[in-house]
């Protein structure tokens, strides 16, 4: 008896795993993109085309994470690249530092133009990470249009509810 009561529940469990739409899928990989998990949002696009290879939707959110993922490496490599630099940079700065103040202490214009230029290098940086690639969309901008759908769907259910509950107007004639 306990082993029917089991599969049963396993049954249905199933069931409902397997009654997703495209539309879950597509909701699910964006609210993981929103939330910075972008391999989760992939895996779950991923699930979503297995079952459902041919939803526009799905194929269209997919090459973006791809593009996302992509960015981000390149971001990351650019970073490593950055402070790799900025280490060289700074070994240098801090050798030619120590020759200088070997050979005269007086002179600290070189010490300030370092300062600057590296300043200048951190301001472009920050410049540059700010900007969003043209034809990119931004990750406030794609939780804004999914909040802009939700929005609109809930319009349109209040909408199709509201004329449920009407319904059509009888006309009574008078009984007197």
């Amino acid at each position: 008896m306990k082993t029917i009561v089991i599969l049963a529940f396993m049954m249905i469990g199933f069931n409902v795993n397997a009654q997703k739409s495209p539309q879950d899928y597509f909701n699910s990989g964006a609210k993981d993109f929103i939330h910075s998990k972008l391999d989760e949002a992939i895996a779950t696009v991923d699930i979503g085309l297995k079952k459902f290879p041919k939803d526009e939707d799905l194929n269209q959110l997919k090459e973006k994470l791809i593009e996302e993922k992509k960015k981000e490496d390149q971001k990351k490599e650019d970073q490593k690249k950055n402070q790799q630099n900025k280490d060289q940079q700074n070994k240098e700065s801090q050798e030619e530092k120590n020759k200088e103040e070997k050979k005269d202490k007086g002179d600290q214009n070189k010490d300030q133009q370092n300062k600057n230029q590296q300043d200048k290098n951190k301001e472009e940086e920050k410049k540059q990470q700010q900007q969003p690639q043209p034809g990119q969309m931004s990750p406030q901008q794609i939780k804004q249009l999914l909040e802009t759908m939700n929005n609109e769907e809930a319009k349109t259910q209040k909408k199709v509810n509201a004329q449920k509950v009407k319904g059509k107007k009888v006309q009574q004639e008078k009984d007197w």
